[in-house]
């Protein structure tokens, strides 16, 4: 199987280099503007195949991207110190544009994985642009932000995050919720958890954890200028499970076709993913809160498409 990422750097060599560690791909080929950029960071990629399951590495323009079975798009604008993702909006979707039509000239019916922020508009970008059905365009959405928030709930819990299940839903940014009625350890509620441990964590845990996660990113680019190797993991985990058919369960941003009242929108759910892209969108119990957060993350996102139909 063959991965291509548009956008060689931080973000997609991170996404590259952990791709390829993990053995998921027979073949990457990265591709930028910069080309000298692209074919470096192949270059160096490719003197490690002597400590991994060799993997073939090629970088340069769309020419090299040729026959790939997932595209994977990073390349964008970086998001500056303070700005929302939705700022980013109009600059990036007409980056996204360009790289499926500049794809699609090479290969012929790839998965569309756009990672460029803000993601959940920009998927819905690729998926208009690109004519497929919806199952075959994903964004990354809100897997970086699960992860996030199980790393936080561990933290705090003294647990391993594989074993916490929550999930982030709606927008990959400020308006995300978190599923707090569906979330638990081991099969046990969190807020049952949580109760019987005599770690006296207060009515306000939950808030907290889910203000660490939301503000995480706008804390790593403060201290370091933009974040690279967790979404690099988060990605290089929805392209095992696309290439490999695992059926897992992730929460992938995707063009819904109707949801309150709202057409095409794209958000973030749990979401089941093999072969063919999604499989299957989950419908997850919801608190009275919780939908309300989530139709207001959504209208957000929709009110964002409308904006680049104007």
């Amino acid at each position: 199987m063959k991965v291509t990422i548009i956008g060689a750097g931080m973000v997609g060599s991170s996404i590259a280099y952990a791709t390829m560690i993990k053995g998921i791909a027979r073949e990457i080929a990265l591709v930028d503007v910069n080309t000298e950029l692209a074919v470096g960071q192949a270059m160096d990629l490719s003197h490690g195949n002597a400590y991994v399951r060799p993997v073939k590495i090629s970088g340069g323009s769309y020419s090299v991207s040729a026959d790939s079975d997932v595209v994977v798009i990073t390349a964008g604008r970086p998001q500056k110190e303070g700005e929302s993702r939705l700022q980013l909006l109009k600059d990036n979707a007409e980056i996204v544009e360009s790289a499926v039509d500049e794809s699609l000239s090479f290969s012929r019916e790839p998965i569309f994985l756009v990672v460029s922020n803000p993601v959940d508009v920009l998927t819905w970008v690729a998926w208009k642009k690109s004519g497929f059905p919806r199952n075959r365009v994903i964004g990354s959405g809100t897997t970086l932000d699960t992860a996030r928030l199980r790393q936080s709930i561990a933290d705090h819990c003294e647990l391993d995050p594989r074993n916490v299940h929550a999930y982030v839903i709606g927008e990959h940014g400020d308006s995300e919720i978190v599923n707090w009625s569906n979330a638990d350890v081991a099969g046990i509620p969190l807020s049952d958890f949580c109760s019987s441990c005599n770690r006296n964590c207060g009515d306000s845990l939950f808030e907290k954890l889910f203000e660490q996660t939301k503000n995480a990113a706008y804390r790593i680019i403060e201290k370091k200028g933009s974040t690279y190797y967790g979404i690099g993991l988060a990605v290089s985990k929805v392209l095992s499970t696309i290439l490999n058919n695992q059926r897992s369960v992730l929460t992938v941003s995707s063009v819904h076709e109707e949801f309150e009242g709202l057409r095409d929108v794209p958000f973030s759910v749990p979401t089941i993913l093999g072969r063919n892209g999604v499989e299957r969108v989950l419908r997850i119990s919801l608190s009275e809160n919780e939908t309300e957060g989530l139709s207001r993350s959504a209208g957000i996102i929709a009110s964002a498409v409308e904006s680049l139909m104007k």
